[in-house]
């Protein structure tokens, strides 16, 4: 039979691993939905758009009626719009590309649109439904060239999502800076088209300076706990 003491200490380890349970479970969580994780700006007609699914379930774009828009030259009206088909696997990506885009992109696309495409200055939209679920630019403004400067910019470069961002931006009319959550690579770089990697924190083990304070705090409170109900 468990003593006082005894039964204490098992009850002190249960709050120590419920509470960085509750700990990871309230700081993280997986994406809720699709967002850009790569777009391509290159000379002539190589152009192409990828879409990362992290949202841990196979996505149905037909059935889900995914989109993408283009807004052109600060119009606040979509001059364009692709209706997307088929599936995007849960940790996988979707590679949209113009269909005149070099054999580099194609080889990688998934699906292809021989419209007239967006260029730096045109704002681009993922949408679920009628609902925006990312925004690369800004709907309604014509910022002249491009949104941000040097590599990091949205004309005549490629832009790859920051691997620690886990969802889109679904405000399409605030202003766009892309060095915020996107890096930027030199006009014509596809090399890393077709994948993408995403860091999501609640895959990852807490730091054990961060696990230490917190085992320590709670079985402090426990050890506190036991002096004021279990003192004679």
């Amino acid at each position: 039979m468990l003593n006082t003491h005894g039964l204490w200490r098992l009850f002190g380890v249960s709050v120590v691993v419920w509470g960085i349970a509750a700990f990871g479970s309230l700081a993280y969580a997986l994406p809720t939905e699709l967002f850009f994780s790569e777009y391509i700006e290159g000379t002539s007609n190589n152009k192409a758009l990828e879409i990362y699914n992290g949202t841990g379930a196979t996505i149905n774009l037909t059935g889900g009626g995914y989109n993408v828009q283009m807004f052109f030259n600060g119009n606040p009206s979509a001059g364009l719009t692709i209706n997307l088909t088929g599936t995007i696997a849960n940790g996988d990506v979707y590679v949209l590309a113009h269909s005149s885009a070099n054999a580099t992109i194609l080889a990688q696309a998934d699906q292809t649109n021989g419209a007239g495409w967006f260029n730096g200055d045109d704002a681009v939209v993922l949408r679920n439904g009628t609902k925006v679920i990312d925004v690369i630019g800004q709907i309604g403004f014509d910022p002249g060239t491009e949104w941000g400067t040097g590599l990091i910019s949205t004309a005549d470069n490629t832009l790859r999502r920051k691997n620690t961002i886990l969802a889109g931006d679904i405000i399409g009319g605030d202003a766009f800076d892309p060095a915020v959550e996107w890096d930027g690579f030199d006009t014509n770089t596809f090399n890393g088209l077709g994948s993408h990697t995403a860091i999501n924190p609640s895959t990852q083990v807490p730091e054990p300076t961060t696990m230490l304070l917190l085992g320590s705090g709670l079985i402090g409170l426990a050890g506190y706990g036991r002096r004021k109900f279990f003192k004679k």
